[in-house]
């Protein structure tokens, strides 16, 4: 299933996606971090315990205006036939820097994620800045992007969705802002923010369920059905009614019918590997590689650092 829940910021998207580690049917969560939005995990009241945390891997994406290695890093791993190597510090695929001076590396498989796991890309508005940066490679800086760039931005962000649209192997979330635009009826209404104004307001068709998030009398409120506000976008093809129950994924996930209580799909290999560059293990001997940091040791080191 794939879901795509926006807001404004600080209206608790990313604690209401970090409500979907405690279920139990979940079983691997893959956060690609474009901004930083992990660090709420660790500092949020969700009280995961350490097995809960066990289960989240986060892939740093250092993306920028000047070095937007967000749209590239995605769009390989999503439609790469084989295992993507992720460097660790700059989540860049096949980081010649990193390669050069045998710096950690993530190996990444979209194909080995099961139905029982989650993708989440943090955030979609990230990611279409990434692309339109991307796309502007190489003009000035007070360049203004014309009817091409846009088209490539348009392409780009397509060619993701497409996967995210089929979750053929697995479950998707993508987080992201808002953007007030104009509907075909002339009147203003709250789209997801994805890239440019166009694919914004189309953008919600890759989804099987769209979620708002906003602050109602100085609490977290949200909605999934297609008639929770008329001036906002939201639906879910499933029947998922957020507004009628909890602020949790599982109203979503267990409610919905998207994960069935007790069940599991086949065990497969974890979809992602640690690894380096460093020079082969002599024949004979064997190194299993290491997971990727996981969020109870990100929070381990945090706390070391104070």
């Amino acid at each position: 299933h794939s879901i795509l829940i926006y807001g404004q910021p600080k209206t608790g998207k990313t604690e209401f996606v970090g409500t979907a580690i405690k279920i139990p049917e979940v079983r691997n969560v893959y956060w690609f971090d474009l901004e930083n939005g992990s660090e709420t995990l660790l500092n949020s009241h969700l009280a995961l315990t350490p097995e809960q945390m066990e289960k989240v891997t986060i892939i740093k994406i250092a993306d920028t205006r000047d070095n937007p290695i967000g749209i590239e890093t995605m769009l390989k791993v999503l439609t790469s036939k084989t295992v993507t190597k992720i460097c660790e510090a700059h989540g860049r695929v096949d980081c010649a820097d990193c390669t050069k001076s045998g710096d950690p590396f993530v190996n990444f498989c979209y194909k080995d994620c099961t139905h029982n796991d989650l993708i989440v890309i943090d955030s979609g508005s990230q990611l279409g800045d990434s692309a339109l940066a991307a796309a502007c490679i190489g003009k000035p800086q007070l360049f203004k992007p014309t009817f091409d760039e846009y088209g490539m931005v348009n392409k780009w962000l397509g060619d993701c969705m497409s996967v995210v649209q089929q979750c053929l192997h697995t479950n998707f979330i993508i987080i992201t802002h808002e953007i007030a635009l104009e509907d075909d009826e002339g009147k203003d209404k709250l789209f997801p923010l994805m890239g440019s104004k166009n694919f914004s307001m189309k953008c919600a068709k890759y989804f099987g369920t769209v979620v708002y998030l906003h602050k109602k009398m100085g609490k977290h409120a949200g909605g999934s059905s297609s008639t929770y506000r008329a001036d906002l976008l939201t639906g879910s093809r499933i029947g998922a009614t957020l507004e009628k129950g909890d602020l949790d994924m599982k109203e979503i996930l267990i409610k919905g019918g998207v994960l069935k209580v007790g069940e599991f799909s086949a065990p497969v290999a974890n979809a992602t590997s640690h690894g380096n560059n460093a020079a082969p293990a002599a024949e004979g001997e064997s190194k299993a590689p290491e997971k990727p940091l996981t969020l109870a040791e990100r929070l381990a080191l945090k706390k070391q650092a104070k």
